[in-house]
C-alpha cells in the first residue's frame, strides 16, 4: 500500500463572483486523506461540503492554494488530464441517481467500462459482481422506471465501483432514501471500503451516515471547524 495520501489539500480558498464582489465559499482548508478512509464533511447547508467535494474531484477549480488527488496536482492540470483521473480511478455517488432510464441496470453499471474501453468478456464478469455486492443480480434486466428509490442508489453504487476505485465521492447518497434504505446503503458501502480499500469521501447532514463514518470533519462558513476520528462507527 502507497504512503501517499489519496488527498492532499492546502490552503484551499474558494470565491464566486457575487454582484460586484465575491463570496468565500471555501477558506484556509488544510486536509489529508489516506489510503482506505471512510470519512465524512459534515455541516450545514451552505457550510462548503459540496463545494469541497467538488474540488477532490476535480469538477472545479480553487481560487488560491493546491490539491492532489491520488498524486495529481489537479491545479496544474488540463481538463482532459482531470477527466482521465476521475473517469479511471475515481467514482461518484449522487443523490440524484443520474441513471440513463433507457438502460438496464446491466448496462448503466457497465458505461464506466466501455469508457474506459475494458474488454467485452471482462466487463461483463465486473458488472455482475458490482451487482451482486450491492444484492441487484435479480434485477440485471430491468430499467430505472421499474426499481424502487433504493434500487435506484444500488445500481448507482455499481456503477460508481464497477471499476474499483480508488476513491469513491458520495454527495448526500441517502438524501432520497427512507431510514432502511438508507441504512442498508451504508452497509454496502462499509464492506465495499473494507473489501476493495477504497477510500470514501462524503459530503453530508445526515445524521443516519455519520453513524458509520470512522471520520468527520466539521465544516462551517467555508472553515474546518473541527476534525475527529470515530473510535467505534458503526460498521455494518
Amino acid at each position: 500500500m502507497s504512503n501517499t495520501p489519496v488527498v492532499q489539500i492546502e490552503n484551499l480558498m474558494k470565491q464566486f463572483p457575487v454582484g460586484g464582489g465575491y463570496f468565500t465559499a471555501l477558506k484556509e482548508i488544510n486536509l489529508q486523506f489516506e489510503t482506505g478512509e471512510f470519512s465524512g464533511l459534515v455541516g450545514p447547508s451552505g457550510s462548503g461540503k459540496t463545494t469541497l467535494l467538488n474540488q477532490i474531484g476535480g469538477l472545479d477549480s480553487p481560487s488560491e492554494g493546491d490539491v492532489n488527488v491520488l498524486s495529481m496536482d489537479l491545479v496544474g492540470a488540463t481538463h482532459n488530464e482531470r477527466a482521465a483521473l476521475r473517469k479511471e480511478k475515481m467514482g461518484f455517488i449522487f443523490q440524484s441517481y443520474n441513471l440513463l432510464p433507457v438502460y438496464t441496470v446491466f448496462e448503466n453499471v457497465e458505461l464506466p467500462l466501455i469508457l474506459n474501453k475494458v474488454d467485452s468478456k471482462v466487463r461483463k464478469e465486473l458488472v455482475e459482481q458490482a451487482v451482486e455486492w450491492v444484492g441487484l443480480t435479480d434485477k440485471l434486466g430491468s430499467r430505472p422506471s421499474q426499481l424502487s428509490g433504493g434500487e435506484c442508489q444500488r445500481t448507482a453504487i455499481a456503477r460508481a465501483i464497477v471499476h474499483k476505485p480508488r476513491l469513491v465521492l458520495a454527495d448526500e447518497p441517502t438524501a432520497n432514501l427512507d431510514a432502511k434504505n438508507s441504512h442498508q446503503i451504508m452497509k454496502i458501502l462499509v464492506n465495499l471500503n473494507q473489501e476493495l480499500d477504497t477510500s470514501f469521501i462524503f459530503a453530508t447532514h445526515d445524521e443516519k451516515i455519520m453513524e458509520y463514518l470512522k471520520r468527520i470533519i466539521h465544516l462551517d462558513d467555508g472553515q474546518v471547524t473541527e476534525d475527529e476520528l470515530i473510535a467505534q462507527p458503526k460498521m455494518s
